[in-house]
């Protein structure tokens, strides 16, 4: 048996992990493209869970066997000292196909598709440093995980002579108490400006892809390896319709979408402690029929309806809605893979 390591960082696999490993999916999308041995597997799953490697990798995809172990990979981020594995599943199933690897995942122009996919069950949520890892495959400090790869048979060793079994090393790093639900709904200090920066470009970028100008006044924080201002049309808000007397507080929302100089949405990005703030900006854009969106996430949705209950904003409820991390992160997958299904058509 055999240890792999998957890389899911950056903004595509990120995506690619809510979509097929954290969401799962239905076995009719895939079953059009399975070979006759995965129909008769993978049709006994209601939910499936799927993964995939570009040719790149196949030499390490080939040596993976019914029943290995697959650990997500996360890298290091805002004051952490490392990365960590944060997601573990067995290899149920796999195929080289690129009509069931664009079936996933559709990719970008010009991009290689996962033509290595694999299938896997008994997912878990993990949380193995990574200098742990690097302590038993005997790799450097400096170690990252930077493509799919399998440890090395030392660490493997090592993981079995230290815990007796591979599911005791899984049962010991799945002890501590996380929330891995999504990466939006972490809730440590430096989880919740990571959260923070990454919900403004999930909607700087989906606002982009549905044709509004967008506007942050956050320019310089960076999200998914990338810069917000990247995906920031307008640097200066337009006044035809915004007000001297109510530019101060709109200025300071976290992403607006703007048509012809009109702010059709409003995103307030917000913890529990920043709500009543937050919908203090949003409501000065009411008169204009703005849409706002507090963004915040699923526990804080009650506080939410306080402050929603109380004058002035009670009677422009109807305006507001809310919009919970999951929600963000599942309507900006249909939202990405809508684009690329529709470039990939009219190419």
């Amino acid at each position: 048996m055999q240890i792999f390591l998957a890389p899911r960082s950056n903004e595509t696999s990120y995506k690619n992990f809510l979509s097929t490993i954290e969401n799962g999916l239905d076995f009719t999308i895939v079953e059009p493209y399975l070979n006759e041995e995965g129909k008769k597997i993978l049709g006994k799953y209601e939910k499936l869970f799927a993964w995939g490697n570009k040719e790149t990798k196949k030499s390490s995809w080939d040596k993976m066997k019914e029943g290995d172990l697959i650990l997500f990979y996360k890298g290091r981020e805002g004051e952490e000292r490392e990365g960590k594995l944060v997601y573990a599943g067995r290899l149920l199933f796999k195929q080289h196909s690129k009509e069931l690897g664009l079936s996933l995942w559709p990719p970008k122009p010009n991009e290689e598709p996962w033509t290595c996919v694999f299938f896997l069950k008994d997912l878990q949520p993990v949380y193995v440093p990574l200098s742990d890892i690097a302590d038993f495959g005997g790799y450097s400090r400096g170690f990252v995980v930077q493509g799919f790869m399998p440890l090395n048979e030392e660490g493997t060793k090592k993981i079995i002579e230290q815990f007796g079994s591979i599911d005791n090393f899984l049962k010991h790093y799945s002890s501590r108490e996380i929330d891995i639900e999504g990466d939006l709904e972490e809730t440590s200090k430096i989880s919740e400006e990571n959260a923070h920066r990454e919900a403004q470009m999930l909607l700087l970028k989906m606002g982009s892809v549905l044709g509004y100008e967008t506007y942050s006044p956050d320019r310089s924080p960076v999200a998914y390896s990338e810069p917000l201002s990247k995906y920031i049309s307008i640097s200066e808000l337009p006044r035809r319709f915004i007000g001297n007397e109510i530019i101060d507080f709109v200025k300071k929302i976290d992403v607006l979408w703007f048509e012809d100089e009109v702010p059709k949405y409003a995103f307030e990005v917000e913890n529990s402690t920043g709500l009543r703030s937050g919908f203090q900006r949003l409501i000065q854009l009411q008169p204009l029929g703005t849409k706002l969106y507090v963004v915040a996430k699923d526990g804080d949705f009650q506080i939410y309806q306080q402050i929603l209950n109380v004058d002035p904003y009670y009677k422009h409820k109807d305006n507001f809605r809310f919009c919970s991390y999951k929600k963000l992160e599942k309507f900006f997958i249909e939202v990405d893979r809508s684009e690329a299904l529709k470039k990939a058509f009219l190419k």
